[in-house]
């Protein structure tokens, strides 16, 4: 069997899409916001400049009508060390002091609109540490005189930068960080891809686990590729490609999905033969819907609690990843604890991880003694790709200093998915240890089978999902 593949022009029609698509899908960094007597201030963005570098920050702040109490309209400067105090403050007059740089907000009418701008620089050329800046602006004023009704609504544009760089200083590693991501997916996926080739030649046939592997390592090069792109246009101009940080961020949020599947699917007996796997009779609803995970391509093929489960779980990280661009559309924030979606999918992960445990341990006591090794070291590293992220935002959000945590949560967040790739290529690649010669995924099997006998059925015929390629078989 020979495959022929062209690769130059898929390349450079790729490379295009990455050069024409931000310009259209770009975005600013702005809002609107209202000041009121219970909301005397807004925070208009925080930023962080490198040690030993100098700062600068533009804010440009319209409406459409005259904002009447503009004597006390200020765009105070905060750094990160007063941060705390500034938010404990328990009122707008008492937070004026903490403000290292406090500008005058002086509208003037341009056109049909009207318009202040206001720059601060943002000096940290003495510090020895990043150092975090908050933009806050505020109107003390209406703590004492009630005059919401005439307040405009504020539009707001804000551009900053470090040492002539719009790339913040809390996001310099992602670069070196997405590069080494990237070169560990596309080294897993051509060797995998590779295998396949191997196997389709000598065996006529492949097992689907290597495709789910792949798919996975695939998602997770892609989602590096597409940031890495994100921040070298964001790094020149302060905008970069909010298409294609979603994008990654949803690339991500796919690898996670398929990660969390296999993992499961595996616990459950996938590909086990079921003389091997003893059946589970008065099974819990939970359980029979794990259960149904040892013959995934079953499930899809004909619809089931445990489909819908298994899709649930994809589509959960989808929406999470796109929902917490809400709070953070600069840079993908999916594995962030300091938002609603972050919390939630690190709770999400922790249930899937208690889930895992539980079906590891059921097949292990349903499993010959010579696969109890492999299912307890099964469960001991698959736990703790389940619960070491949660655990670790949880201590880091908790303990670590602010510039300090997305440093942190990311390289874990990477190391910990492309090592569970790599364990995963393994797990589906070698053929040394017990599990491997007794399941289906061994090329010392005489057939390659997706199957395994249904738990609910008493019939002793096996379900098998397979595709036909001329004379090799997917299974």
């Amino acid at each position: 069997m020979r495959f022929r593949i062209s690769l130059k022009r898929p390349i450079f029609l790729f490379w295009a899409i990455l050069i024409y698509v931000p310009s259209v899908f770009s975005k600013r960094k702005s809002g609107d916001f209202t000041l009121s007597g219970l909301n005397t201030e807004y925070v208009l963005d925080s930023f962080a400049v490198s040690a030993g570098k100098m700062g600068y920050m533009k804010a440009k702040i319209q409406s459409k009508d005259p904002y009447q109490m503009n004597k006390d309209l200020y765009v105070r400067l905060i750094e990160d060390d007063k941060w705390p105090l500034f938010e404990k403050s328990p009122s707008c007059t008492e937070k004026v002091p903490y403000g290292s740089i406090n500008e005058h907000v002086t509208q003037q009418r341009k056109a049909i609109k009207y318009e202040a701008e206001v720059a601060m620089p943002l000096n940290n050329e003495k510090g020895t540490r990043p150092r975090y800046f908050y933009f806050v602006i505020t109107d003390c004023s209406l703590e004492f005189y009630m005059h919401d009704k005439s307040i405009p609504k504020l539009h707001y544009r804000v551009e900053t930068w470090n040492d002539g760089s719009h790339l913040a200083a809390d996001e310099s590693h992602l670069k070196m960080l997405h590069t080494i991501t990237l070169l560990v997916g596309l080294i897993v996926a051509a060797l995998l891809g590779l295998g396949v080739v191997i196997q389709l030649y000598e065996n006529s046939s492949v097992h689907a686990a290597m495709f789910w592997v792949l798919a996975a390592a695939v998602s997770d090069a892609l989602s590096s590729l597409l940031e890495i792109v994100h921040l070298k246009l964001y790094a020149g101009n302060g905008v970069g490609s909010y298409f294609l940080d979603a994008l990654s961020a949803h690339m991500e949020a796919i690898c996670d999905g398929l990660v969390v599947l296999l993992l499961l699917s595996v616990a459950a007996g996938w590909t086990l033969p079921s003389d091997v796997v003893r059946v589970q009779h008065n099974a819990t609803f939970i359980q029979k819907i794990i259960g149904g995970l040892k013959s995934p391509f079953g499930a899809l093929s004909s619809p089931s609690a445990t489909t819908y489960f298994a899709i649930g779980i994809i589509v959960s990280h989808i929406a999470l990843a796109q929902w917490g661009r809400i709070y953070n559309d600069d840079f993908d924030s999916y594995h962030d604890l300091a938002h609603l979606p972050g919390k939630i999918l690190m709770f999400l992960r922790s249930s899937l991880g208690l889930v895992f445990t539980g079906a590891c341990f059921q097949t292990r006591i349903r499993c010959p003694i010579s696969l109890h090794a492999f299912y307890t070291k099964f469960a001991i590293v698959g736990a703790l790709w389940f619960f070491s992220l949660p655990v670790l935002t949880t201590i880091v959000n908790t303990f670590v200093v602010y510039h300090q945590r997305h440093v942190t949560i990311g390289v874990w967040s990477a190391a910990c998915q492309s090592t569970s790739i790599l364990l995963l290529s393994w797990l589906v690649t070698a053929h040394s240890t017990s599990y491997h010669k007794l399941s289906h995924m061994s090329v010392a099997q005489e057939s390659l089978v997706d199957s395994l006998t249904s738990a609910s059925t008493s019939s002793r015929e096996p379900k098998s999902f397979s595709m036909m390629m001329g004379n090799a078989k997917i299974e």
